[in-house]
């Protein structure tokens, strides 16, 4: 196996690699190779390599499955996303802020999976922001590795501009925006956690994948309604359900074009379990028997 991270965060790969050498696994079977998209492009073109897994941006996994095409190389795409957390009238509030919460601001919002779409009902709208914003204000910006910290920084300078450009764009184009009052640290590239209201599905904050701790809210008045605008989006990754109901919840997640969708809970994983995304968001499984037998010929 030949594992190669990105450019910005080789660290995490090298510290695995230090660890598969401490359990006695034989030298040759982990490889770990650094670099930038350069050592990526000639890694997935060399004729050795028989699979290939990939996780980053969707415009990346588009020039991977243009290289492997016509090839019998093995692919599998995680790619982008723009996670809807959906909550009905009858969620209970203080769970729900806590999954939402977690949802986009674990790791800064630098994941894939990042519920970056809040679709809340109207009719509690204002509770729901009300007790968000009290939340938020008691998150604190800091070293990842310090347990008091909630969230660490931006991975480089180039994604925390990307970020400011994509808020900044949101706030242009009339939506509210909102941040708690809190110290950023001096050193590293840091944003504050952020929130967007009054939000329509035309706003840049609501259709583009930010990748950064940033929310935008927008509401719905019936299922039918939070189900089109969650999946109006290129992207079909992942989504939450809130509701006590145990039949919507199913009647909504079976009309969800995500690859995985949580109720009431977010950002929580299975390893038995299949995870990968529709449209933009790629395509095959990771974990599951469905991500094992990716990696078999049989």
């Amino acid at each position: 196996m030949v594992l190669k991270p990105a450019e910005t965060t080789p660290l995490s790969a090298l510290f695995f690699a230090d660890i598969c050498r401490q359990a006695g696994l034989p030298k040759g079977v982990v490889n770990i190779i650094t670099g930038d998209g350069r050592a990526g492009a000639a890694l997935i073109a060399h004729p050795d390599v028989n699979k290939v897994a990939f996780t980053g941006s969707t415009a990346v996994g588009k020039q991977i499955a243009r290289t492997v095409a016509g090839t019998r190389k093995k692919v599998t795409l995680e790619l982008g996303g723009k996670g809807a957390n959906i909550v009905f009238d009858d969620a209970l509030i203080d769970q729900a802020v806590e999954g939402i919460v977690n949802g986009i601001f674990f790791n800064q919002g630098q994941v894939c999976c990042a519920g970056s779409r809040l679709l809340v009902q109207e009719s509690i709208h204002d509770e729901l922001l009300d007790s968000l914003k009290r939340r938020l204000t008691t998150l604190r910006l800091g070293d990842p590795l310090d347990k008091n910290t909630d969230i660490g920084a931006i991975n480089s300078a180039e994604q925390l501009a990307r970020i400011t450009a994509l808020a900044d764009q949101g706030e242009a184009e009339g939506a509210e925006r909102w941040s708690p009052a809190c110290e950023l640290p001096e050193n590293g590239y840091w944003f504050a956690p952020t929130l967007f209201t009054n939000v329509t599905q035309a706003h840049t904050v609501a259709r583009d994948e930010i990748f950064g701790p940033v929310l935008s809210v927008l509401t719905f008045r019936t299922p039918d309604e939070a189900v089109a605008k969650a999946n109006n989006t290129p992207y079909g990754l992942s989504a939450g359900i809130w509701t006590e109901k145990g039949s919507r919840i199913l009647a909504v997640a079976n009309k969800l074009r995500a690859g995985v969708v949580w109720s009431n809970t977010f950002n929580k994983f299975d390893p038995t379990s299949p995870f990968g995304g529709y449209k933009e968001s790629g395509f095959g499984r990771e974990g599951g028997r469905h991500g094992l037998e990716a990696y078999l010929d049989v």
